[in-house]
């Protein structure tokens, strides 16, 4: 006789999520999910094809609440904040962080690095101060602000989240992230011979 799921898919991907937030993906496993639950493997299984699937679920949740961490109002400035929220995050939320980006990272393909400008303009609009600045530039110069703005801001989240700076307080990751905006903006507004990169 089957045994009856008493757990819904939701409450299993809730559970496999606080396991990965404590011990990282490695970590979640069937057994664990249903030792978290209090129940058998049983479960798992019939709500999990595959532990891909679970994965997938998993990234899902990861992500918003990545996008919730960065929608927060830190400073009077979207993008600031945006930047700042990553940060964060990655502080935070260490085995989130280590699961988006170290453990389990999707691969970064050209299009994904072609898509950071559309992703600029949703967030900010097109009317936003920020997207005026950035329109006022060539399209190479835009992209290429875009995409070192988010490498600057992912290796800093990768220092703060390995802890390679020490206790850093949100002044400090605040005047490292403006900074790094002010000359990216600067460097990608000067005109240059041969191109932006």
């Amino acid at each position: 006789m089957v045994q009856p799921s008493v757990y819904s898919k939701e409450q299993i991907v809730d559970a496999a999520f606080e396991i990965v937030r404590d011990g990282g993906w490695s970590a979640v496993s069937a057994r664990a999910i249903a030792k978290r639950l209090g129940s058998s493997t049983m479960p798992i299984y019939s709500h999990t094809r595959s532990m891909d699937d679970l994965e997938n679920a998993l990234r899902e949740k990861a992500r918003q609440t990545l996008h919730d961490f960065q929608h927060r109002q830190y400073t009077e400035f979207p993008l600031l904040n945006v930047a700042f929220g990553y940060i964060a995050f990655a502080r935070d939320e260490k085995h989130l962080f280590r699961f988006l980006f170290l453990e389990k990272p999707d691969a970064l393909t050209d299009a994904d690095l072609g898509s950071m400008r559309a992703f600029f303009t949703k967030e900010f609009g097109d009317q936003s101060d920020e997207n005026q600045a950035l329109s006022a530039m060539s399209p190479e110069s835009q992209e290429a602000l875009v995409r070192h703005t988010w490498v600057f801001t992912h290796g800093l989240a990768s220092l703060v989240n390995a802890g390679t700076l020490g206790d850093i307080s949100d002044t400090t990751i605040l005047e490292f992230l403006q900074n790094a905006g002010e000359a990216f903006y600067i460097w990608a507004s000067t005109p240059r011979q041969g191109g932006t990169s």
